[in-house]
């Protein structure tokens, strides 16, 4: 059965007269950034993981990154004391970088 505008009952229409196209909705998620960004967003992580366990980093001190890298370590679903052995250089903070994908390989 097709309606007047020669389309099936349900069908989406569409300005124009065009058949129905599918719709893919968008993923979210967080995009890691490739190159020279990668740097930043590196430096920026790790300013977030002390901020969050070692001392606040006021506003007007903060890297232009810091709010996208407070999103991405979101993703590692690390606790504090994880956090905590990160915010100092050595194996845990390599494995954070490398799980959020900043650590170069």
């Amino acid at each position: 059965m097709t309606s007047q505008n020669g389309q099936s009952p349900g069908a989406q229409y569409q300005p124009g007269g065009t058949a129905p196209r599918k719709l893919i909705p968008l993923q979210p998620g967080v995009v890691r950034p490739t190159g020279e960004r990668r740097a930043l967003m590196r430096d920026a992580v790790i300013q977030v993981v002390r901020h969050l366990v070692l001392e606040t980093v006021p506003p007007t001190e903060r890297s232009a990154l810091f709010d996208q890298a407070a999103e991405l370590l979101d993703v590692a679903g690390w606790g504090l004391d994880e956090l905590f052995e990160a915010s100092r250089e050595g194996p845990a903070r390599d494995d954070l970088l490398r799980r959020l994908g900043l650590l170069e390989t």
